[in-house]
């Protein structure tokens, strides 16, 4: 992963929350951004990020679809129904690559949609687009 200095310096004043079950993919995730130079908070599930996000300041959610708990897109319905989050980029990190999860995303309030397994540079790329 090579990055332009403009983009360490915009990741490096960017707080992500990731929303994320799997202890590999968030280990996976956190490696990429904080190597990036990003801030980064887990949440292991939707009920947990509301929690959190009640505590802290954003700039951009990297959001999970299958959790328990509370899913991804219920999870994104709930922030996107708070005016102080309404503008806050969610994207969406799912194995579920098809059409149809894509299409449930963005009617949950999702911003953007990447596959796993994660590619590091369209990661990055992504959140640059957002923040």
């Amino acid at each position: 992963m090579n990055l332009a200095p403009n983009a360490r310096q915009k990741l490096q004043q960017s707080s992500i929350l990731v929303v994320e079950d799997n202890e590999l993919n968030q280990l996976v995730v956190k490696e990429i951004l904080e190597y990036a130079g990003a801030n980064v908070t887990i949440a292991e599930h939707g009920k947990e990020a509301l929690r959190v996000l009640e505590q802290a300041v954003f700039n951009c959610i990297l959001m999970d679809i299958q959790m328990p708990v509370m899913d991804g897109l219920e999870t994104t319905q709930r922030i996107r129904a708070d005016e102080r989050w309404i503008n806050l980029p969610i994207i969406a990190l799912t194995a579920n690559a098809d059409e149809y999860h894509r299409e449930l995303c963005q009617q949950a309030g999702m911003n953007d949609f990447l596959a796993k397994p994660i590619n590091p540079d369209l990661l990055i790329n992504t959140l640059l687009k957002w923040l």
